[in-house]
């Protein structure tokens, strides 16, 4: 089934990986994982941040943050992208049919067991709910000793998720 669901998402198009990450360091590694999948396949490597509102400087750390996140992804061969947008989930799903993104990768959402699936496709479904096209999303856990999680989104054979 996992075969199948890559498969679908394919289609023909080139592999673009993107990244989606906070103004915090963890998202150091989130934006390795990423760099590893785009690597692997040959794939475009995009890194986004939308901040909630109109301004990507929330408070005074933001900016040295996002600088030294942008220097990161920019030597692991991400393009950077940020975006200020009241809806947030509107603007990476726009984004994502925009450039086409075939697998994003997350951080794990706030949720108890990152096993649970029926926890896992809720707290993932408030941020993934308005994309509209075939996507693997990869969740990388806190734990870095739990594997990463693979959500099929908007599969031809109509799967809203299923977990690999």
């Amino acid at each position: 089934m996992y075969n199948k669901a890559v498969n679908s998402i394919k289609d023909d198009k080139s592999e673009k990986v993107l990244v989606c990450i906070t103004s915090q360091l963890n998202s150091e590694r989130l934006i390795d994982k990423a760099a590893q999948l785009a690597q692997e396949t040959g794939a475009e490597f995009h890194i986004l941040h939308v901040q909630q509102g109109d301004s990507i400087f929330n408070n005074s750390e933001t900016p040295d943050m996002m600088n030294t996140l942008c220097q990161y992804g920019s030597a692991k061969g991400g393009t950077i992208h940020f975006y200020c947008d009241e809806n947030v989930a509107l603007c990476i799903s726009k984004f994502i049919s925009q450039k086409q993104i075939t697998k994003i990768v997350m951080g794990q959402p706030p949720v108890k067991d990152v096993n649970d699936i029926k926890e896992l496709r809720k707290a993932a479904d408030k941020v993934l709910h308005e994309i509209k096209t075939p996507v693997e999303v990869i969740i990388v856990p806190r734990d870095e000793n739990t594997e990463d999680k693979h959500i099929f989104i908007n599969m031809k054979n109509d799967l809203k998720f299923v977990i690999a």
